[in-house]
């Protein structure tokens, strides 16, 4: 994959990467009382929201007051989607969960039944299947029009097999989309896919066991090491943690790498450098990520058995009180209330600092499940899938998706009504790194690299670890 950027948009990248974000008003479009056009405000970086409409505090004149804010691209209001020809075609994807089907078949519905003799199929597939199998077929299947991809080297996989269509002109893409949340979707200069949903891989905590037990979030390492042992020694499995979901088990690793440098240019500059072989698991860098995963490990944060906890599992422990913390991110809050809907409401988010030392960044957030168009379909398929994918992209109809799936998503003008959805926006106020683990974007150095952190967690010594996974990833490199 060729990285070609000059200083200026390096910057800029950064800058997207960390900007202060929107505190959302969980009210109707009105603001609250003060929060109008150039009147005082008292916390710079805090929105109204992420409408069109919405204000940001900021300094002007040595003056903290209510300004517009862009959120998009471009200039405007959000577009209305695009009309599509008629005509069928297939919509690949793996969100299986039953939330988003729910979302998408009513979603689905309503389209088909606004454009009569336009269909779409969806085909649905599991993660792991996905992402072993999709893209040759995708490619094998002209009909598959638009198809989903996740962040990182899946995204990097389909984008080098030149299957993608180019949006980066399409209107809809430069108003209605939060334009920082676009960056997981381009290309070598190119937005060959659009980031729907617009997540938070940190921390879920049961709010209810949190105040009864009087606790107050851990500030850095040492207050994670000892707030490990108290919840241990009261009973608790501190961190649901699955270590049998690889996938699952590596969302704490966003954590441990986002403060392990000086800076995210720092960071990137490491994991790339991992990712191409030119340092391995034994350099002081990543040892020093190892280490946190001892001092976790022996403060007793994880589960008993904590290899062979499956997501399931872990999922169960946490909504059945067993432990306090579920250290995912918010798209694992529909599966908990389904399991627990007493816990409707009562979950947050939590930043889990694991450093005591510079703080770069206080939570993650990523913009997975990006969509794209098949270059290789008709014409004709090309366009039913670009309107669909315009219609996606618009307020009411992403609300219809976060609202039923309790995820936050990558669209202007969505009003979340989903009390759980209220509760964790404020992240969204927070300095918070866009996941760095999907920087690795060699699959088989990510999964190596993260297998590595689970077996120190089993307890596994990071002197013999290290070198051991170091070697394989060698020799699957040089392979």
């Amino acid at each position: 994959m060729k990285h070609k950027m000059n200083a200026r948009a390096f910057k800029a990248l950064i800058a997207a990467v960390f900007a202060v974000s929107a505190t959302v008003v969980p009210i109707s479009q009105s603001f609250a009382a003060g929060e109008s056009l150039g009147k005082k405000c008292t916390t710079e970086g805090v929105m109204t929201g992420t409408k069109s409409t919405s204000l940001i505090c900021t300094e002007s004149n040595g003056k903290l007051t209510w300004q517009r804010v862009k959120l998009a691209s471009g200039n405007g209001r959000p577009v209305a989607n695009l009309t599509p020809p008629k005509g069928e075609i297939e919509f690949w994807h793996y969100r299986v969960e039953l939330a988003d089907q729910r979302a998408l078949v009513k979603i689905i519905n309503d389209f088909e039944a606004k454009y009569p003799g336009t269909k779409i199929k969806q085909v649905v597939r599991d993660t792991t299947t996905y992402n072993n199998t999709a893209r040759v077929a995708i490619l094998a299947n002209p009909k598959a029009a638009l198809f989903a991809t996740s962040r990182g080297a899946i995204f990097d996989q389909f984008a080098k097999s030149d299957m993608m269509l180019d949006l980066s002109n399409q209107r809809y893409v430069k108003q209605n989309v939060v334009a920082k949340g676009l960056t997981a979707g381009q290309y070598e200069g190119k937005q060959l896919g659009i980031p729907y949903q617009y997540l938070f891989n940190n921390p879920i905590v049961n709010t209810e066991i949190w105040k009864k037990e009087k606790w107050t979030t851990p500030k850095n390492l040492s207050g994670w090491v000892a707030w490990c042992k108290d919840a241990k020694a009261k009973g608790y499995t501190p961190l649901a943690w699955p270590g049998a979901t690889r996938g699952q088990a590596a969302q704490i690793s966003n954590s441990a790498l986002m403060n392990s440098a000086s800076s995210y240019a720092e960071l990137a500059g490491n994991l790339a450098d991992l990712n191409s072989g030119k340092i391995d698991l034994t350099s002081k860098w990543f040892q020093g990520v190892a280490d946190i995963y001892v001092k976790l490990r022996d403060a007793g944060c994880f589960p008993a058995n904590a290899t062979g906890v499956t997501e399931a599992a872990a999922y169960n422990l946490f909504a059945t009180g067993k432990s306090p913390i579920l250290p995912i991110g918010t798209f694992a809050m529909s599966s908990i209330i389904a399991l627990n809907p007493d816990l409707n409401g009562k979950m947050e988010l939590m930043s889990m600092i694991l450093t005591d030392g510079k703080v770069v960044a206080e939570g993650i957030m990523n913009n997975t499940y990006t969509l794209s168009v098949n270059k290789n379909s008709s014409t004709r398929d090309q366009k039913i899938a670009n309107a669909f994918l315009s219609y996606l992209l618009t307020g009411k109809v992403a609300e219809i998706y976060a609202n039923e799936t309790l995820q936050h998503v990558n669209v202007l003008d969505v009003e979340y009504k989903n009390v759980n959805l209220l509760n964790t926006v404020s992240f969204q106020a927070k300095n918070t790194m866009l996941a760095p683990r999907f920087l690795l974007l060699n699959a088989a150095v990510s999964d190596l690299t993260q297998d590595a952190l689970i077996q120190i967690v089993g307890g596994k010594d990071p002197d013999v670890v290290l070198p051991d996974f170091s070697r394989q990833i060698k020799q699957k490199l040089q392979g």
